[in-house]
Formats: structure tokens, sequence, C-alpha cells
């Protein structure tokens, strides 16, 4: 059985869609954390945050992730901000290949605003305009996704089945 594959990345870089594809190519299960923290609250991530703040978010999010290192033999999409969970990280990547997926923030801007879903699902995390709000999380993540992933695959340069397929190959060189 394989150890578990977890994407990292800012929303709109794939993981979802890749997380699927690559699980269905590696014939295992594929588990999206803010589906579980949903299913776990019994709400959406909108209604979570309205009600218990984004803080009541992360620490399911923390408990969601806590619970999958142990899961072998699937493909872990992560909600964008699970990365600042910094000290759960050390001990994942011990049991876990992180693979982040990164794309430039102008083509994740185009891609935010063609989701038609984004307003409901994704609520503003500074209550700032979405340029500005993506701009600064890019800023203070982006060092955070560098610092845990063990393979950087950059969405906005290569086709969805582009990357799953680099993911693949790169995850049998991948060694623990």
């Amino acid at each position: 059985m394989i150890e578990p594959i977890f994407l990292i990345g800012f929303r709109a870089t794939g993981k979802t869609t890749a997380g699927k594809r690559l699980a269905r190519k590696l014939s295992c299960a594929f588990i999206d954390t803010d589906q579980q923290i949903c299913l776990k609250k019994g709400a959406t991530v909108q209604a979570i945050v309205e009600r218990e703040g984004w803080e009541g978010f992360r620490r399911c999010e923390r408990e969601v992730l806590g619970e999958l290192a142990d899961v072998g033999g699937c493909v872990v999409a992560t909600g964008g901000g699970a990365v600042l969970h910094r000290e759960l990280w050390r001990d994942l990547k011990k049991k876990a290949t992180v693979v982040w997926l990164r794309a430039e923030s102008g083509v994740l801007l185009q891609r935010i605003l063609k989701d038609e879903s984004t307003a409901a699902s994704r609520p503003s995390l500074s209550g700032k305009g979405l340029a500005e709000e993506m701009e600064e999380i890019l800023n203070e993540r982006e060092p955070l996704y560098r610092e845990i992933a063990d393979c950087i695959v950059d969405t906005g340069q290569m086709a969805i089945d582009e990357a799953v397929a680099y993911i693949f190959k790169k995850v049998g060189t991948i060694k623990k």
C-alpha cells in the first residue's frame, strides 16, 4: 500500500481535481479535508465560519488532518489554510508525501472568478477585496507551502492531466 499523499496549496490550484484523478490512477481512496470537516460539523464551510469563526474551522481542520495521518493508501486534498498547522505537518511528513500545487496569482484569480460556488463555499478570510486578500495570503503561506512540500507542481503551467502524470511519476521516486 502506498503512503498517503497530501496535496497542499492555495485554493483554485486544482487539488480536488488532480487529487481525484491521481487517486483513480493509483487505485486508492480520495479524501477532501473540507468535505470531511463539513461532514463532521454537519454544515457548510460558510456556516461553520459564521458560527465558530475561522478559529473553530481551523480546530476541526487540525483534528481531521491528524485523523488522516494514519490512513494509508489515499490521496488527500487539503484546504488552502491547512498549511497553517505547522507543528502537525512535522508529524504528517514522516508518514506521507506532501505535494504543493501552485500557480501564479493571476491564474488563481481568474479561476476563482470563474468558479460560481466561490462566494458560497469560500468565505473571505480578511474581509478585503478578493485580489488584495489573495496576494496577502499567498505571501504569508508560500514559505509554509515550500517548507513542507516534498514535490512542487505548477498547475498554472501544466494541464491537470500533465500535473497528475508528473505527481504519479514523482511519488515513486520520493523516499521517506
